[in-house]
C-alpha cells in the first residue's frame, strides 16, 4: 500500500480531514460569533439597567438639589460588580456626584466622551478606557428629563474585563471541541479509508496482473457491500476477458490470413494497373493527384511521386481540359466518357487521347475522389487516316462514276449538236435548238462542277451570333408558295430558352433549305411539316469537336412523306445519290459538310410510309475548322 499523498487511502483520509476542518471552522466561527454577540448584548443590557436605575433614583434629588442623596446613590451603584464609576451631572453638565472622584463635584466635563455624555438627549453607549489604568470600559449615559426638559445626566462605566474573559473562555471551549472532533473524525476516516483502500489495492494488483496477460486472477469477496459486489464483477470481467482473448486470438488468426489474401490481391491489382497500356490517374476530393500508373507517367511526362499531392489543374496545366473534366466529375458525381483531347506533355509534344472519368468510391459507398483513364489515339488516328484515305479513294471512284454519269447526258447532247453543226448550220430551227439546249446543258455541267468544288474546297465560314428561330422562319418563307399551294401544315415547336449560337448564317441557311426542300418534295398535298428547336445534352456533338461542358442546340425537321428505304439509308449523304428524277444528289452531301464544318452532327430516322425526321445538333461555340491536330514531335 502506497502511503504517499496520491494513494487512495491518503486521498480519503486527507479529504475527510479537510472536510472536517472546513466544517468545524465554519461551526466555530458561527458559534463564537453568536456567543460573543450574546455576551456583549447581555453586558450592554446590564449596563443600561444600572444606568436607568441610577437615573430613576436620582430624579427626585436632582429636582431638590439633594447632593447628599446623589452621593449615596452613586456610591450604591458603584458597589455593583464590574462598575468602575457612577456619575450624576446637573442640568448645566457639571458633576453633581462622582463615585470615584468626589473632588470633581462642581467641575465641568473634560474629554470627548464626557462632553458627548453631557450633551446627549437620548441613551448613549461609548467605548472608552479608564484614565489611570487604561482599562477598557463601556460608558453608559442616560439624560434625566422632567416634562421634556433636561435636568441632568447619569453615567455609569462598566469594565469589559469579565466580558472579555467569558468570550475567551468560549473560544477555548470551541477550539477544544473542534480539535476533539478533528481527532475523532480523522481516526474514523483512517479506518474507513483503510477498509476501502485495502480491497481496492487488491483490485489494482489483480488488474495489473491481467494487464500483463495473467487472466486467471480472482478475488474472494470478503463483504456483501459495494466492495464485495465490485470483487464479484471483477471476477466476472476476468472470466469474460479470458474467453474474449481466446476468441480474439482465433479472429486474429483469421484476420491475418485475410490480410495476407488482401495483400496478395492488392499486389495483383497493382500489377494489372501497372501493366495497362492506358493511363490511369486518381485524385482525392480536393482535386489533388493521388496516383499515376506507369502508362500515365509515360504519357504525361510526370513521375508519380512528383505529381502526388499537387492539384490536377496544376499538373495538367498544359492540357487544362483534362483537369477541368476531373474537377467536373468531382463536382457532379457523374461520369464523363469518351472525350477526345490533345494531350500536351511537359516537353511541349502533343498527341491525341481519349479521356473518360468516373467518381471513385470506397467499399462502403463513401466518395473518395475521381479516376480518369486516357488512352493514346496516335495509332488509331493513323489507322483512321489510312481508312479515310481508302474511303476517299473509294468515294473518288464513286464520285468519278457519278460525275461521268451526270456529265455524260449534257455532253452527249452537246456532242450531237456539234456533229450536225456544219451540215445543218443553215437550218434556222436547228440553230434555235442549238442555242437553247447546248448552253443549258453546259450550264448544268458548270453547276455540277461548282457544287463539287464547294463540296471539296476547305470551308470559308464567317461565324457570328445567329438566332435559329428567325433562320428557320426564313427557310419556311422561301417555300411559302409551295406550302400554300399544296396545303401543307407547318408546325413550329421552338424552346423559348435556346440561346443564339455562333455560326455562318449563309452556309447554315443553305443547309436548312436543302433539308426542308427534301421534306416538302417527299410529301404529297395536305402533309405536315414539323420544325423543332431545343437543347441537346451534348452527347450528339462529334467527339473531335465537343468541348467537355458545351451543350448543343438540336434542330429537327420531320415530314409525313413516304420515308427512306432501309437499303438506301447508308447512301443518303453520298454525292450523286438521289431518288428524285432530275436531282443531282449533292444537296444532302453539302448539308452534311456544312454541319460538320460547324462542329455538329446530322442524322435521321425514317419509317417507310410514315415519314422521315432529320436531326441537326450544333454546339453553341464551335472550335475553329480543322480541330485539334497532332504535332510532328509527338511520342
Amino acid at each position: 500500500m502506497r502511503l504517499g499523498f496520491r494513494s487512495l487511502r491518503a486521498k480519503l483520509l486527507w479529504g475527510t480531514v479537510m472536510v472536517i476542518v472546513l466544517v468545524m471552522a465554519a461551526v466555530v466561527v458561527v458559534v463564537e460569533r453568536r456567543q460573543r454577540e450574546t455576551i456583549i448584548e447581555e453586558f450592554e443590557r446590564r449596563g443600561e439597567v444600572l444606568v436607568r436605575n441610577l437615573a430613576a433614583i436620582s430624579y427626585g434629588p436632582l429636582l431638590l438639589y439633594n447632593f447628599t442623596a446623589l452621593e449615596q446613590n452613586v456610591a450604591r451603584v458603584a458597589a455593583e460588580a464590574d462598575v468602575v464609576y457612577a456619575v450624576v451631572l446637573d442640568a448645566e453638565g457639571k458633576v453633581a456626584a462622582h463615585s470615584r472622584r468626589p473632588e470633581r463635584v462642581g467641575a465641568s466635563p473634560e474629554g470627548l466622551v464626557q462632553e458627548r455624555a453631557a450633551q446627549t438627549n437620548a441613551p448613549l453607549i461609548q467605548d472608552t478606557v479608564a484614565g489611570g489604568s487604561g482599562e477598557a470600559l463601556y460608558d453608559f449615559a442616560v439624560p434625566v428629563l422632567v416634562a421634556g426638559q433636561k435636568w441632568g445626566t447619569v453615567r455609569v462605566g462598566l469594565s469589559k474585563r469579565r466580558m472579555e474573559a467569558a468570550i475567551r473562555k468560549t473560544r477555548v471551549e470551541l477550539a477544544a471541541l473542534a480539535l476533539a472532533t478533528l481527532v475523532v473524525g480523522g481516526g474514523a476516516a483512517a479506518l474507513v479509508a483503510r477498509r476501502i483502500a485495502g480491497p481496492v489495492q487488491q483490485l489494482e494488483e489483480r488488474a495489473a496482473a491481467i494487464a500483463r496477460g495473467e487472466l486467471s486472477q480472482r478475488i474472494e469477496p470478503a463483504t456483501s457491500d459495494e466492495i464485495g459486489r465490485l470483487a464479484i464483477a471483477f471476477n466476472h470481467m476476468a472470466a469474460q476477458l479470458f474467453q474474449q482473448r481466446a476468441a480474439l486470438e482465433e479472429v486474429h488468426g483469421e484476420l491475418k490470413r485475410r490480410f495476407e489474401e488482401l495483400a496478395d490481391l492488392k499486389s495483383y491489382t497493382e500489377s494489372i494497373i501497372n501493366s495497362l497500356t492506358n493511363g490511369i490517374v486518381t485524385v482525392d476530393l480536393d482535386g489533388r493527384v493521388v496516383t499515376l500508373n506507369p502508362a500515365a507517367e509515360l504519357l504525361t511526362g510526370f513521375f508519380a511521386g512528383e505529381a502526388a499531392g499537387r492539384y490536377c489543374t496544376e499538373v495538367f496545366s498544359h492540357t487544362p481540359e483534362l483537369g477541368e473534366i476531373l474537377m467536373e466529375t468531382l463536382t457532379s458525381r457523374a461520369p464523363i466518357t469518351n472525350v477526345a483531347l490533345t494531350l500536351k506533355r511537359r516537353t511541349g509534344a502533343s498527341f491525341p487521347i481519349e479521356l473518360s472519368s468516373a467518381p471513385l468510391k470506397g467499399s462502403d459507398g463513401k466518395d473518395l475522389g475521381a479516376v480518369g483513364m486516357f488512352r493514346d489515339l496516335t495509332v488509331m488516328r493513323q489507322l483512321e487516316s489510312r481508312l479515310r484515305r481508302s474511303d476517299r479513294l473509294a468515294a473518288l471512284g464513286t464520285l468519278a462514276a457519278g460525275l461521268a454519269h451526270e456529265i455524260k447526258t449534257p455532253l452527249t447532247s452537246a456532242l450531237t449538236f456539234s456533229r450536225h453543226l456544219t451540215r445543218r448550220f443553215e437550218d434556222e430551227r436547228f440553230r434555235e435548238r442549238f442555242q437553247s439546249v447546248v448552253p443549258r446543258e453546259l450550264e448544268r455541267i458548270n453547276e455540277i462542277v461548282e457544287r463539287l468544288l464547294e463540296l471539296a474546297r476547305p470551308p470559308r465560314l464567317t461565324f457570328a451570333l445567329i438566332r435559329l428561330p428567325s433562320l428557320l422562319d426564313r427557310v419556311v418563307d422561301l417555300h411559302a408558295n409551295q406550302i400554300e399551294s399544296r396545303q401543307i401544315t407547318v408546325l413550329r415547336q421552338y424552346a423559348h430558352d435556346v440561346a443564339p449560337i455562333q455560326a455562318d448564317e449563309d452556309a447554315l441557311y443553305r443547309a436548312l433549305v436543302n433539308v426542308v426542300t427534301n421534306a416538302l418534295e417527299a410529301m404529297g398535298a395536305g402533309g405536315r411539316l414539323w420544325l423543332r428547336l431545343g437543347w441537346d445534352d451534348g452527347g450528339n456533338i462529334r467527339p473531335s469537336w465537343r468541348r467537355a461542358f458545351n451543350r448543343g442546340v438540336k434542330i429537327e425537321v420531320e415530314d409525313t412523306g413516304s420515308g427512306i428505304a432501309a437499303a438506301q439509308a447508308d447512301r443518303v449523304f453520298n454525292p450523286f445519290f438521289t431518288t428524285k428524277e432530275g436531282g443531282t444528289g449533292l444537296g444532302l452531301a453539302l448539308t452534311h459538310k456544312i454541319v460538320e464544318d460547324h462542329g455538329g452532327t446530322i442524322d435521321f430516322r425514317s419509317m417507310s410510309g410514315v415519314g422521315t425526321t432529320f436531326r441537326i445538333v450544333l454546339p453553341l461555340v464551335p472550335e475553329p475548322p480543322g480541330g485539334p491536330t497532332r504535332d510532328d514531335d509527338g511520342p
